[in-house]
């Protein structure tokens, strides 16, 4: 099992976002998250990617727990992880950028890694940019490449759909389809009926606090 997620509560001074939710994600699986906005999609990806800490419940990513330093830390080297922000160097190149990652990820052929995800997602012509002079979607792209540096068992993206056009949007969509037939798995949310048509295996909406089968 890549991910599970029991009965979980998460609450914000007084208000209640996630209830009771369970979640479970194995191998070959690709789980999209719908819900309104502020109904606890953001919130429940940051838990799975132990970037928060539900009230209660437990949540074990690849069979371990975020609660153990150790067992997190190689939580963190097998998932990748995209969230709103792309949590890059603004004045880095693109090139700069994934180059770094790659390194502290220990990847070891890190160039050819860099030039093969690159070219997937039509970068070639931005790599020696800098990252605050590229477009939204460049810059969305470039968050994208790095989640994938290390060739994640488990991909946890909000909304991969933003600021993305919509030939974009379908090659993301062949990236997480490949992911879950090569025995991946993916989970993310959005708001796009159409590309979770496109690339999830099982599809979720948030509905006070807890998940319903769609």
């Amino acid at each position: 099992m890549l991910l599970e997620v029991s009965n979980i509560k998460k609450s914000f001074q007084d208000n209640l976002v996630l209830e009771n939710l369970s979640l479970s994600l194995d191998l070959e699986e690709s789980i999209c998250i719908t819900g309104s906005n502020g109904s606890g999609k953001s919130t429940l990806l940051k838990i799975c990617s132990g970037l928060l800490h539900p009230d209660q419940g437990a949540v074990n990513v690849l069979e371990k727990s975020f609660l153990s330093q150790s067992q997190g830390l190689e939580i963190r080297r097998r998932i990748g992880v995209l969230l709103h922000s792309n949590m890059l160097y603004p004045t880095y190149t693109v090139r700069q950028n994934l180059y770094l990652f790659a390194k502290i990820l220990g990847i070891i052929e890190y160039k050819s890694r860099v030039g093969e995800i690159v070219e997937r997602l039509g970068l070639d012509d931005s790599m020696d940019k800098e990252v605050q002079k590229l477009s939204n979607g460049n810059k969305r792209k470039v968050g994208l490449c790095k989640s994938l540096l290390n060739d994640p068992d488990l991909l946890i993206i909000d909304e991969p759909e933003s600021n993305l056009d919509a030939e974009s949007l379908k090659t993301i969509a062949g990236i997480l389809t490949d992911r879950a037939t090569s025995g991946k798995g993916n989970l993310f949310t959005s708001h796009s009926v159409e590309f979770s048509a496109l690339c999830s295996t099982k599809s979720f909406k948030i509905s006070s606090g807890s998940l319903v089968l769609l």
